[in-house]
């Protein structure tokens, strides 16, 4: 039979394409591709940090408030003065719940980074097949790792290119990584941190069910502006990681600027 399987093996090899790796299974393949794949979902979450008035015109935003508190110090409309409130604070206000959107997504994202770096399997494991559901009820309460996946099948090979049994294709749930204990512990990262992160995540859901009025009790906590919260999260965490990860392996991206 060993022998069989090797000659098989061998053939296949043989085949055009088999050589050829689906790109989201190729993160589990070696430490090289894993980091790559780090350093993208960490690229796509600045970007949608970026693309925020929240963050990009954050000092800007922070002059409008100071200079808005200064008016209703002062009396407000009883003072005679007119609401110092600009263009930009009004384009927040109007765009809040697409903002939030973004900056879910963007943490999202980086969070997903830290547990692929890991070794831990991002997408979520195929609870219909009989050979993984086990595996897959498991990852609701806890992240699995690769090599618990490569345990059941190595790669396979299906005439077009070479895949990982057992993976959907969607990743985990957001609200899988900052809720359960054993996700939140995978991440590296102080619970107060985490904590606001899903306090974004909770934002998020406004851009479907907009109106209602939406709790978030860490952010409201902050002893800053959430604003430079994420400022300072992107240059201490998302920026010298991926920074690091492009330089040690010499990967085709240019190094990400601190915000």
């Amino acid at each position: 039979m060993k022998s069989t399987m090797r000659t098989e093996e061998a053939r296949a090899l043989q085949l055009p394409g088999s050589d050829v790796y689906r790109a989201t299974h190729l993160l589990y393949h070696d430490a090289l591709n894993r980091d790559a794949g780090v350093v993208r979902l960490n690229v796509e979450a600045m970007r949608a940090f970026s693309d925020t008035l929240m963050l990009s015109r954050r000092h800007e935003l922070a002059g409008e408030r100071r200079a808005a508190k200064e008016w209703l110090d002062a009396g407000g409309f009883a003072s005679g003065a007119a609401c110092p409130w600009g263009q930009l604070t009004h384009a927040w206000m109007e765009y809040v719940n697409y903002e939030y959107l973004k900056i879910a997504s963007a943490f999202e994202l980086h969070l997903k980074a830290r547990l692929l770096f890991r070794d831990f399997v991002v997408h979520e494991v195929d609870r219909n097949d009989s050979l993984y559901s086990s595996l897959a009820a498991e990852q609701k309460g806890r992240p699995v790792r690769k090599e618990e996946i490569i345990a059941v099948s190595n790669y396979v090979f299906d005439g077009k290119w070479n895949y990982l049994p057992g993976l959907k294709d969607a990743t985990i749930k957001f609200s899988l990584v900052t809720k359960k204990p054993d996700y939140r512990a995978a991440l590296s990262l102080p619970d107060a941190t985490i904590d606001v992160v899903d306090d974004f995540r909770v934002l998020r859901n406004q851009i479907h069910l907009p109106g209602d009025i939406v709790e978030a009790p860490h952010l409201a906590a902050l002893s800053q502006p959430a604003a430079d919260f994420i400022a300072d999260f992107i240059n201490s965490e998302v920026v010298p990681w991926s920074n690091a990860l492009i330089a040690q392996h010499g990967l085709n991206w240019q190094p990400l600027n601190p915000v």
